[in-house]
């Protein structure tokens, strides 16, 4: 257990918040998990998008623009109710 975390919510009818540090793979997965949990989910990223990686070189090559391997985190997740995205390092 955390030290000074009790387990329940801060508040009266609030739910229990998860911080998500970065948007990528890892990051997104855990929130895209969360999707139907009863947590507050804040993804917190210095960009406000995800970059997939993987495609670089295509991008490096001029096979693809590199507005095809980018996407908003906000487009990610626009779906799940439970998500806010902030943007800082």
């Amino acid at each position: 257990m955390t030290p000074g975390f009790s387990g329940t919510p801060a508040g009266r009818g609030e739910l229990p918040r998860v911080i998500v540090a970065g948007a990528g793979f890892g990051g997104l997965a855990a929130a895209r998990e969360l999707a139907r949990a009863p947590v507050q989910v804040t993804v917190i990223d210095r960009h406000n998008y995800h970059l997939f990686q993987p495609l670089l070189y295509q991008v490096a090559t001029a096979a693809l623009s590199p507005a095809d391997i980018a996407e908003p985190i906000r487009v990610v997740l626009r779906r799940q109710q439970n998500a806010t995205v902030l943007l800082d390092e």
